[in-house]
């Protein structure tokens, strides 16, 4: 994983949010997580025979890649005499991963990537039909993904990947930041999309920005904002000739998944940015950027403007989260007009069905 050091430590997130603080989200309606795709780290972060301890959702997990380089995420917690399977021991006598399996440290059970017992050493042939819970999981350009249903139920939708424009070969390599526990929720980054006025006063752009109408197609929502970048200025290192109109066009997947696709003139910078829950209040922040090569350029280190708008793109978000980590969640906002009301409306009742008990339904 790339360390970029900005304001926060950027951490592995498979190993991030064990402890976490006291704080609570006042006003927060919900009784659970919204059911979707999270991310939970990057394909690098875990090699071949690897095994890393976890907490999302509540829940003690264990991340592992065989040694083929299948991945699986289980319930941490060996059914047998009930040993943590993501802590060999630290003298390597037990424990770990062990070819397409996975070793209890205490007595040797082995469990595959289904959660199923294929072996107990000193009872050879003769496994147990205990299950250990499995999780569902995707990787998708270098990201992990995990899927959460407070009902248990299996994936409903699939995630494309990050949506690029053109051939990927023109795009930078991801780049990428890990970092909390916040006191933040899933949504938050993608209300911004029908927020057009707060952007002077935390992203500091000189305009507000004009709305699209959003479009849904099942869990799947977008639309498009227009800005001017650079607005009040003759030239800045984006803009170099003066203002530009630019666009950015917003996807998302659940309430739990998100992308800001920025297009300035030639310029293309894909964001997503992503928070997903440790426990009930606090979230790891997931930042992930690409941007097109610039001219020329055959390299995989991001040069130019393009390399600054995707520095830019990891601490601009950030801005955002001392907003959130200090406010109170008001289901019924104070709305200034007609569109903000609508757009608001519109997209926290789209949230609102993935919650197991949502808060919108017949509110006006």
């Amino acid at each position: 994983m790339t360390s970029f050091d900005l304001r926060h430590e950027s951490r592995s997130g498979i190993e991030m949010g064990l402890e976490v603080g006291p704080q609570r989200m006042k006003g927060w309606p919900y009784t659970d997580f919204a059911t979707g795709w999270y991310v939970i780290g990057y394909s690098s972060e875990i090699k071949p025979g690897e095994v890393k301890p976890a907490k999302w959702f509540n829940q003690d997990l264990v991340v592992f890649r065989t040694e083929s380089g299948q991945l699986a995420v289980l319930d941490a917690y060996c059914p047998h005499m009930g040993a943590h399977l993501g802590k060999p021991s630290p003298n390597e006598f037990g424990g770990g991963v062990c070819g397409e399996n996975l070793m209890c440290p205490f007595h040797g059970w082995l469990w595959n990537t289904e959660g199923e017992n294929t072996d107990i050493p000193y009872r050879p042939a003769q496994p147990v039909r205990a299950r250990i819970e499995r999780k569902h999981v995707r990787e998708s350009d270098g990201i992990i993904l995990m899927w959460f249903d407070h009902s248990g139920g299996p994936p409903t939708y699939e995630w494309p990947g990050l949506p690029y424009y053109g051939d990927r070969e023109d795009y930078y390599p991801i780049d990428t930041t890990v970092d909390g526990p916040h006191l933040a929720k899933p949504q938050f980054p993608f209300e911004n999309s029908a927020d057009p006025h707060h952007f002077q006063y935390v992203h500091g752009s000189g305009l507000d920005a004009e709305f699209d109408d959003y479009t849904v197609d099942g869990p799947f929502i977008t639309n498009t904002m227009r800005l001017v970048f650079g607005a009040g200025r003759e030239e800045s290192w984006l803009t170099p000739n003066g203002p530009v109109k630019g666009y950015v066009d917003n996807f998302f997947w659940g309430a739990s998944l998100g992308i800001a696709r920025f297009r300035i003139d030639d310029l293309v910078c894909i964001h997503m940015p992503t928070l997903t829950p440790v426990d009930d209040e606090h979230c790891i922040f997931f930042s992930t950027v690409t941007g097109t090569k610039e001219p020329g350029d055959t390299g995989d280190v991001p040069q130019g403007r393009s390399g600054r708008m995707m520095t830019a793109q990891h601490w601009q978000i950030r801005n955002d989260f001392h907003i959130w980590q200090n406010m109170t969640y008001r289901v019924r906002p104070i709305f200034t007009g007609r569109a903000e009301q609508t757009r608001y409306a519109f997209i926290r009742r789209h949230f609102d069905q993935f919650y197991p008990n949502p808060v919108y339904t017949g509110q006006d």
